[in-house]
């Protein structure tokens, strides 16, 4: 199978009229979206695994991609986050378009993923998994983080709280000291999630 088509937001019918309308006046009022793929298509050798997609995704927006599997959503996610470079079309984020988004300039500009498998540091800590998602922000020496000086320290101390906020928001804060390899499989989920 492939997907093929153009992906819009759809608000079921028990949405809120406030929702519809908010929704319905960001795309009528012509702001850009911070998210646009115009005619992806994705070929390996002779599977057209995606086909003349477009998608725009606006600020505040939550769009579900759904399917039967082979359908193409894990390809679909994998031209937006840099992975795959599609055959044609090109992927537009903040206004800026690309062929293919480098996966480094994603994470500068707050795009990041999880997979489907795990891929946390069981031995570490709930907390010092969240604060690696940090590290491409970082920009103190190997140095300065090793003997704890100014700027290496103030930016552990900014990752802390930021992972900090993330527990709160994910509801992890119980489990902040727990080694995430021991947690359930629905919490480790949520331990990438706070750490993307």
């Amino acid at each position: 199978m492939s997907m093929s088509g153009t992906l819009e937001l759809a608000l079921p019918a028990h949405a809120g009229a406030d929702a519809a309308t908010s929704a319905q006046r960001s795309v009528q009022a012509g702001v850009a979206p911070v998210l646009q793929l115009e005619g992806i298509s994705l070929s390996f050798g002779g599977v057209q695994a995606l086909r003349h997609v477009d998608l725009a995704l606006h600020e505040r927006e939550i769009l579900a991609v759904i399917g039967p599997n082979g359908a193409g959503k894990s390809s679909l996610v994998n031209v937006m986050s840099g992975l795959y470079r599609p055959t044609q079309g090109t992927v537009s984020l903040a206004g800026q378009r690309f062929r293919q988004v480098p996966t480094a300039r994603l994470a500068r500009l707050g795009v990041a993923r999880t997979f489907q498998n795990l891929a946390l540091f069981k031995g570490l800590s709930v907390r010092d998994n969240i604060v690696l998602g940090r590290v491409d922000a970082m920009r103190a020496s190997f140095v300065e983080q090793i003997a704890g000086l100014g700027r290496a320290r103030r930016e552990r101390n900014e990752a802390r709280a930021l992972a900090a906020q993330m527990m709160d928001f994910l509801d992890l804060r119980a489990h902040a000291e727990r080694p995430a390899g021991g947690l359930p499989y629905g919490l480790q989920k949520r331990v990438e999630l706070a750490r993307a």
